[in-house]
């Protein structure tokens, strides 16, 4: 399955002639090296023209509209340590929202029900999933090794998604511990249809969302009739020592790859325009409805080009 990573730096790293980055267990929390991540790709690429500035460290709080119809927003500016050291104002004429599925939603729920755009229809906060993640791991014999060394970048998958009963694609997710370990880990893609919604609470000022344990079971009963006929052929067992508490065999509780809230041409029109207000694009995972059926960064990643071809055919003046 593709992936972004290097994999001749990755050839380096096992060598010893480059800084190790998957072969040192980096992948969850940012990988510093071998990665084609965004700061090595796209943000590149526009830092080169010479036109943009990034600021880290600083989170958006508001966005509301001038009566000229310039957008303003409240940022904080905050530590390391997550202390806010700063409040900060921005205002544009055009904004792209890039914030992610938890992000983006999050300004926009609470744009609307606070009143300051007020526009926005009913459908943003609605249509969110966790892309039917679940996870699990399995017992090999001790005669199937995974080895000692392993880099963390899933490279391979199960391909169950024909099966109209139960479609599901597993990721092989490696488990790299130093030691031989015997552990098949898997990320299991389900087709669960369950959404949930984020609502914004008036008492608190957060905005929350509304996920429970058995929309997410769903998840898991799907990844158990797969690796169910799995064990079976293959004389094998689950674990139960891998995700905290006594006996859990798959950990729902959890996403790589949430996804909704901002779905595309409901919250949205076709392009990511969003709908009630002019010159506002969404341009992340919010707009997929929930759930894909694979990783999602590359239909994210066309989705954003997509939305940025039209919008400078048809928004900006020539």
């Amino acid at each position: 399955m593709p992936n972004v990573y290097d994999f001749g730096h990755m050839q380096r790293e096992a060598a010893g002639t480059a800084t190790r980055s998957a072969l040192a267990g980096e992948v969850i929390y940012g990988n510093n090296h071998g990665k084609r991540s965004l700061d090595k790709t796209y943000l590149a690429s526009a830092l080169g023209t010479g036109n943009v500035t990034i600021h880290t460290l600083e989170k958006m709080k508001t966005l509301s509209r001038a009566g000229d119809g310039t957008y303003l927003l409240t940022a904080d500016r905050i530590d390391t340590t997550g202390a806010v050291v700063e409040t900060k104002q921005y205002s544009c004429t055009y904004l792209f929202l890039g914030g992610g599925s938890l992000g983006t939603t999050e300004l926009l729920v609470r744009a609307r029900d606070t009143g300051t755009l007020p526009a926005l229809n009913a459908d943003v906060g609605a249509g969110w999933g966790a892309n039917g993640n679940t996870m699990l791991g399995r017992a090999n014999h001790v005669w199937d090794t995974v080895g000692a060394h392993q880099a963390t970048m899933p490279v391979l998958g199960i391909d169950d998604w024909a099966n109209a009963d139960n479609p599901v694609f597993a990721e092989i997710a490696p488990l790299p511990m130093g030691f031989e370990h015997w552990v098949s880990l898997s990320l299991a893609i389900t087709k669960n249809p369950e959404r949930a919604s984020f609502t914004y609470d008036f008492a608190s000022g957060d905005v929350k969302l509304g996920r429970t344990a058995a929309q997410s079971a769903v998840s898991a009963g799907m990844a158990r009739k797969l690796f169910d006929r799995i064990n079976s052929a293959n004389a094998t067992i689950y674990r139960y020592d891998l995700f905290g508490s006594a006996g859990k065999v798959f950990a729902d509780d959890f996403t790589y790859h949430p996804l909704g809230g901002c779905v595309l041409g409901r919250a949205t029109d076709d392009h990511g325009r969003v709908k009630g207000c002019s010159r506002l694009y969404v341009t992340d995972g919010s707009l997929v409805p929930g759930s894909i059926g694979v990783n999602p960064f590359v239909t994210i990643t066309a989705l954003a080009e997509r939305t940025m071809a039209r919008v400078l055919a048809e928004d900006t003046a020539p």
